[in-house]
């Protein structure tokens, strides 16, 4: 009798499954660990064998949905708990326009630079951040995915995903100080009569400004010496 079990799988056949794994996840069949371990294997199955055994002490039959997570009073969903283990915690903003797991990637991200993050840090285990923020498992595994392709963090078989780059350039207390002047800044403007939007659109002009100066004093610096500066 002909068998397909020794074909090769698309992605496409790799996030279906793990789709169907966040089902069972969600029904409280599988732990954390198991979760993880079997959603790894399922990303690195090359046949349709390999992903059959991640089923094999599951029932397939009637597979349950993943429930309806409670939403909060209406508007965005807000941040959760940041879990043991995990420094950061997520938040969504649905007006942004930026895709849901873009959003999770950005923030771990942002945390990075700001040394909230650091070497060995855990993220948010999926559980807790579809718990928190009433999104698909998928959603969530996507973002760390698409960080563990960019080599800033990776997941450890049965423990969870952890950072394993930084992209911290300045340390923790000259940032501390930095965000003390910007709040000053951000007093002062708010003082003004500058809206959000007007501030982010000052700051952004500023900055747009002084890379120009900067760049512009590079250049015209390489050039013939005893000249003054060509910029203003």
């Amino acid at each position: 009798m002909y068998s397909d079990q020794h074909l090769r799988v698309s992605d496409a056949e790799r996030e279906a499954a793990i789709g169907r794994l966040a089902e069972h996840f969600a029904a409280g069949r599988l732990d954390q660990a198991e979760f993880d371990d079997r959603v790894g294997r399922a990303m690195s199955a090359k046949t349709r064998a390999d992903l059959r055994g991640l089923f094999a002490d599951l029932s397939e039959t009637g597979a349950p949905g993943v429930p309806e997570l409670p939403r909060g009073g209406g508007g965005t969903p807000g941040g959760g708990p940041r879990g043991p283990g995990s420094p950061i915690e997520f938040r969504l903003d649905a007006a942004s326009g930026v895709p849901t797991y873009l959003q999770l990637v950005h923030q771990v991200e942002h945390a990075l630079r700001l040394g909230y993050l650091t070497l060995g840090h855990q993220l948010p285990k999926v559980r807790d951040v579809v718990a928190s923020l009433a999104i698909n498992p998928n959603t969530v595994l996507k973002a760390y995915k698409e960080l563990d392709i960019k080599g800033l963090a990776a997941g450890r078989p049965g423990q969870g995903t952890f950072v394993q780059a930084t992209l911290s350039q300045v340390a923790l207390p000259e940032l501390t100080a930095l965000r003390r002047s910007l709040s000053g800044w951000l007093t002062a403007a708010d003082g003004a009569g500058l809206d959000e939007d007007g501030m982010v659109a000052l700051f952004t002009s500023a900055l747009r400004d002084f890379y120009e100066r900067r760049s512009g004093s590079r250049t015209h610096g390489g050039g013939a010496s005893g000249g003054t500066e060509g910029v203003a």
